[in-house]
């Protein structure tokens, strides 16, 4: 008889996927397949699967409320409609049994539960599958690159430096402004080195109180200080074997500093209030968008950790000196955003590619995906507009740059509006006046 698979969403918006994947399994089974809610994962309820399609940080506070991995439970596979590096470090790191790629993975790990392969009750974790990217990519390392996207010399360029950089196991420094892709970057490296099948564990440096800085880093021991009820480890010991990623490492307190440049020279390390030294056995990749030259000069940032860290060092362009990127990175965006949101995939009008590569996107990548989504989810189906951008990104590109097609766009505008002006101005990010400026420039009947 068909074993019974039970699958568990990680969150509440993950239910919807969770269902969609057991109906899958149902058909591909003829079994019983049973969805469970998230507040059971932290009662040691038996899942084969957690299905979920958030990215790997979200992913992980969730997933802390597993049992342990000493436990006697069975270890559950993850089943994510787009796996990263980082979802298999996440897996490496928690104890899970394998990644599965939704939908493409789907049908080799449903033979492998019908042969009674998938973790359950009855097989020991020490026997389930291991870890192992999705089919289509050979490995970890071959899909590194990919994430880079971009037919720019500059980004040619970027992409043979990283191929390089990570071949070596040095300090590696990424230097970029806000939003231009660092971590990304980050994981590229580690996907391309050495320590790919280890984990990838990353600290945003700007985001800690200074009092926390150093029990994070380098773990503490019970009773170090008031509130530590129980031994922790910091990330040093997390991404042992693998690499460990420090964002905005400009941001670092002085303290903090002296106590990083001590662990890079000695390659061992104390926990908080620990009294036996650890091994610091880490690929170490710091990134930061400041001018850490002048910050040295200004007495704010430590001249020698600078050299340290300044091994191997990686410059990002910003997305305004690629322009010819913006609109295969948009499309790529709208592929993700439509999975997403679960609806059918949008293409850009072509007024909008013109208008996507007037902009100068001080935010970078990260900018141009939001305003993306924010596009997708004022849209009601059809091309994306540049009616649907940004109202900051629309007044920056009506002020210097026109689209092409200006009366399709208004009129577009307009018929959205029931032919309100007040609300297709909104909509334009005109005033009322410039669009009846503009009618009558125009001839339109409706000036």
């Amino acid at each position: 008889m068909p074993m019974p698979i039970t699958l568990l969403a990680a969150m509440p918006a993950d239910l919807p996927l969770a269902e969609r994947v057991a109906d899958a399994m149902r058909k591909r089974l003829g079994t019983s397949v049973v969805v469970l809610p998230p507040h059971l994962m932290a009662r040691g309820t038996a899942a084969q699967a957690i299905v979920s399609h958030a990215d790997a940080p979200l992913l992980d506070a969730q997933l802390l409320r597993l049992p342990s991995p000493r436990s006697s439970l069975p270890r559950p596979a993850l089943i994510h409609p787009d796996p990263a590096p980082a979802h298999f470090a996440l897996a490496l790191r928690r104890g899970l049994a394998e990644v599965v790629a939704w939908p493409e993975e789907i049908e080799r790990w449903c033979a492998s539960a019908q042969d009674g392969l998938a973790p359950s009750p009855e097989r020991p974790v020490a026997a389930a599958a291991p870890v192992r990217p999705p089919s289509g990519a050979a490995n970890t390392r071959a899909g590194g690159l990919e994430r880079l996207i971009g037919k720019s010399s500059a980004m040619r360029a970027l992409r043979e430096r990283v191929a390089r950089v990570a071949q070596f196991d040095c300090n590696v420094l990424l230097v970029g402004e806000t939003g231009s892709g660092k971590e990304c970057v980050a994981h590229a490296l580690h996907a391309q080195s050495p320590r790919a099948r280890g984990p990838l564990v990353s600290l945003n440096c700007a985001s800690l109180p200074e009092h926390l800085v150093e029990s994070e880093l380098f773990g503490h021991e019970r009773g170090a200080f008031t509130g530590a009820h129980h031994a922790q480890p910091g990330k040093f010991e997390l991404a042992a074997g693998g690499t460990l990623f420090l964002d905005e490492i400009g941001e670092l307190p002085p303290g903090a500093q002296a106590k990083l440049l001590r662990v890079i020279e000695s390659r061992d390390f104390y926990r908080v209030g620990g009294l036996r030294p650890l091994r610091a056995d880490v690929h170490l990749i710091a990134a930061t968008h400041r001018d850490l030259d002048a910050m040295c000069a200004q007495g704010t940032f430590r001249q020698d950790l600078q050299y340290r860290l300044d091994v191997a060092r990686i410059d990002l362009p910003a997305l305004r000196e690629r322009a010819g990127d913006i609109v295969p990175l948009a499309e790529h965006f709208l592929h993700q955003l439509c999975a997403a949101m679960r609806r059918d995939l949008v293409a850009l009008a072509p007024a909008t590619r013109v208008a996507l590569r007037a902009y100068p996107w001080p935010g970078n990548v990260r900018e141009l995906r939001n305003a993306l989504e924010s596009a997708l989810i004022d849209s009601s189906g059809g091309d994306l507009d540049v009616a649907h951008l940004p109202a900051r990104i629309r007044s920056h590109i009506w002020a210097n740059s026109p689209p092409p097609d200006e009366m399709s766009l208004i009129v577009s505008a307009l018929e959205r509006t029931q032919w309100n002006k007040s609300a297709a101005a909104r909509e334009l990010g005109w005033s009322r006046m410039t669009l009846y400026r503009k009618l009558r420039e125009m001839g339109h009947p409706a000036a």
